[in-house]
């Protein structure tokens, strides 16, 4: 669920991001609060790749994972603030995404990714199409297996103290990732479970500070996911509960480009040769 949030295509990207997340437990980042209260470490701070490394393991290891080519994941994404709700569904297979958002009063939302064009559709049917970087955090969300290489989507990263994120003491990870980016992530430092992101939305069109916590995971299949997902972000949070998660399951038909989807590519084509 990438992360531009415009407010009119801000269910449809909750919907790319989050569920996503759920899946690889994986990247959004950025600034820590200074607020959060800092814990002291018993020792030397571990390495990145060592508490990354200890996430896969905690979450069900490497071969738990890789055995499945693809990811069905179902939820319910609430924004109490608006007091909207929408039941959601995303699919995830070899690079490719394709979400969709049915809301109260029957209207849809789409967003997707086959690999190499980007786009979402809003409940009116107007299409918009994702350029540049924000195309290759598309991409990353994309990767169904992010948590096993995170390093690769980084230009630097290290762990930079132990510090409170929600209530949990966390190992504080700092980066920049591959399109320039500052990112930060928060993994429990008795669990090795990925707590939370922070990050910052506004170079792509968002709100600016926004933080990702995740909690209640539950195992499906011997890959242990968060069921609970609340994305805060320019004083509004979005609540996604994902009710099911199936694996192998998913018909490639499915991240095919919708015809106004393709026209609007045509067209960008078009003007790009002008």
């Amino acid at each position: 669920m990438t992360r531009q949030f415009v407010e009119q295509r801000q269910s449809t990207r909750v919907v790319r991001l989050t569920m996503l997340v759920s899946v690889a437990a994986f990247a959004a980042l950025a600034f820590a609060s200074a607020a959060s209260r800092a814990a002291q470490s018993d020792g030397p701070l571990p390495t990145a790749k060592e508490v990354l490394d200890r996430n896969v393991e905690a979450t069900g290891g490497r071969e738990a994972l890789l055995k499945h080519k693809s990811i069905t994941m179902h939820g319910r994404v609430e924004v109490p603030s608006k007091g909207v709700a929408s039941d959601v569904v995303s699919y995830t297979e070899d690079g490719k995404q394709f979400q969709k958002a049915m809301m109260a009063d029957g209207r849809q939302q789409e967003s997707g990714y086959d690999g190499v064009v980007s786009w979402s559709m809003d409940e009116n049917g107007k299409v918009s199409l994702d350029e540049g970087d924000i195309v290759k955090t598309v991409a990353r969300d994309a990767d169904m297996y992010y948590h096993l290489h995170v390093l690769d989507y980084f230009r630097s990263m290290e762990v930079v103290d132990v510090s409170d994120f929600h209530g949990h003491t966390c190992y504080h990870l700092k980066g920049t990732n591959n399109w320039g980016q500052p990112n930060e992530q928060f993994y429990d430092r008795e669990s090795g479970l990925l707590i939370g992101y922070a990050f910052d939305t506004k170079w792509r069109g968002g709100d600016g500070p926004a933080t990702e916590y995740f909690e209640d995971y539950k195992s499906f299949e011997g890959v242990l996911m968060p069921v609970k997902t609340t994305h805060t972000e320019g004083g509004r949070s979005a609540i996604i509960t994902m009710t099911s998660a199936t694996f192998d399951d998913v018909d490639d038909a499915v991240f095919a480009l919708p015809d106004a989807v393709k026209e609007a590519v045509n067209k960008r084509a078009s003007h790009s040769l002008k």
